[in-house]
């Protein structure tokens, strides 16, 4: 019924609603006529009228539309096959909210339709309203045609389908050309990151080695401060006993300065990853002094005898570490959470301390603070992959003397050692040089002596006393 409802006359046999003002009849859109004429008529305002504006109209009465003007003018059976006939000619029904609906001035069960060239008095735009072909919602898509979603622009939606259609589809080769250039540049992002991640490693195991290397420097500087200065001792000596010494074998030793060990510092060092600080060990002070040339040529031969507490979860680190330090001649014990290890630290002292950080139960950053608040003499080192900037700061904050970034090798491992323990004595040999120091205690009397004193004592004494 709706496809042939444009072709029909009014039920009274006038087809004065099919004739447009200049005499013509239309038959493309008698339908919008039809309504426009009763609109403009206004015979039925009680039911459908146009709104204040004159840009819509609304039905006030659906009840009363369906069994009075229906019939007599478009025989239609029911009020929804005639919105469904609007829909057709793209009438588009105002959309309201609850509130809005009560508050209506047309009341709350009324039906408003808009349509941008159906207006009051303006017969001549009726023209530009057509009825949407059939043809428009069947199109054949190619198999190697993509159709993308297109966007509102300015608010305004595209109806037709045929422009949604043709204007925005791109050929199936196109789209996996596109697809494949994205994968390619996710690979290259990920790689590039991977390479800033080695290069950020790189540059913290090479400051490591660097700040070891002036730390050695330093320390073979001060030496040779000590060297000269005993030496022009032993020269002002021999002069003054009478012996003529040459006057080029006396010199002066110069002490290095905070100045100049800032001055050797390497600007091409300053990177986003922040650089270790250089430290002179506390234990260097507290360790018997460098008085003798060997003990300069040997110190990057760890000594024998340190106990080192291994504070890691993962078994084959705990292997490879504790293969490594037995190999340099240190003790392990090993516990693999940051609760363990401050249980152990309260009762027991170590050498040193390699801790990881991210542990079970308590990560070691929080367990190195810890320690902290009673142990602040033993040298706690960081095991750990995360060397961001942030990272790293963090751990020295938390009380850490050092990072040593995983994955280290064994000459990683060895350089950490020689940094903290090289100048110092084992706590395990200075217990024993301690306890060798004190003298015995005398021991003390069996009890058969003092009863044979007591016996053999003069009755006199007793008496006396």
């Amino acid at each position: 019924m709706d496809a042939s409802e444009d072709n029909l006359p009014g039920s009274n046999g006038n087809d004065t609603f099919g004739i447009s003002r200049s005499g013509q009849k239309s038959g493309s859109n008698d339908f919008v006529r039809k309504l426009f004429k009763i609109l403009e008529g206004g015979q039925y305002t009680h039911i459908v009228q146009w709104t204040e504006d004159g840009d819509s109209f609304v039905v006030l009465d659906t009840n009363a539309f369906t069994t009075q003007i229906l019939p007599q003018h478009f025989k239609h059976s029911n009020f929804s096959s005639f919105v469904r006939q609007l829909n057709k000619y793209d009438f588009h029904k105002i959309k309201r909210t609850t509130e809005e609906k009560q508050n209506s001035q047309y009341g709350e069960h009324s039906w408003e339709f808009k349509h941008p060239h159906f207006k009051i008095h303006d017969e001549e735009q009726l023209d530009n309203i057509k009825r949407k072909s059939a043809m428009q919602k069947k199109f054949l898509l190619y198999e190697n045609t993509v159709l993308l979603k297109q966007n509102a622009e300015n608010g305004v939606v595209v109806d037709s389908a045929a422009d949604m259609i043709f204007n925005n589809t791109v050929s199936k080769s196109k789209f996996h050309q596109l697809k494949r250039k994205v994968e390619a540049l996710d690979q290259e992002v990920n790689y590039l990151k991977n390479e800033n991640y080695e290069l950020k490693l790189g540059h913290q195991k090479s400051q490591s080695k660097y700040n070891t290397l002036l730390d050695n420097l330093i320390s073979t500087k001060e030496f040779s401060n000590v060297l000269v200065t005993n030496f022009n001792v032993l020269v002002n000596s021999l002069t003054s006993q009478g012996l003529e010494i040459p006057a080029n074998l006396t010199f002066n030793a110069t002490m290095p300065t905070t100045h100049t060990v800032k001055s050797t510092q390497s600007p091409q060092m300053s990177s986003a990853v922040p650089t270790l600080p250089v430290r002179k060990s506390s234990n260097i002070d507290s360790g018997p002094p460098s008085t003798t040339p060997h003990m300069i040529l040997d110190h990057p031969i760890l000594r024998p005898g340190f106990n080192v507490l291994l504070v890691e979860d993962d078994s084959i680190c705990i292997q490879l570490c504790s293969k490594f330090l037995m190999k340099y001649g240190c003790t392990v014990e090993v516990v693999t959470d940051g609760l363990a290890a401050i249980s152990t630290l309260e009762k027991f002292r170590y050498d040193l301390v390699l801790m990881d950080i991210v542990m079970p139960n308590l990560d070691g950053a929080t367990a190195t603070s810890i320690v902290r608040s009673f142990d602040n003499h033993t040298p706690i080192i960081a095991m750990t992959g995360n060397i961001e900037d942030q990272d790293l700061v963090t751990y020295l904050q938390h009380g850490m003397n050092d990072i040593l970034a995983k994955p280290f090798t064994k000459d990683d491992l060895h350089s950490m050692l020689i940094r903290y323990l090289r100048n110092r004595v084992p706590l395990s040999e200075q217990r024993s040089e301690l306890s060798s120091k004190t003298p015995p205690s005398p021991p003390l009397p069996h009890s058969s002596d003092v009863s044979n004193l007591t016996r053999e004592e003069p009755p006199i004494k007793k008496q006396h006393v």
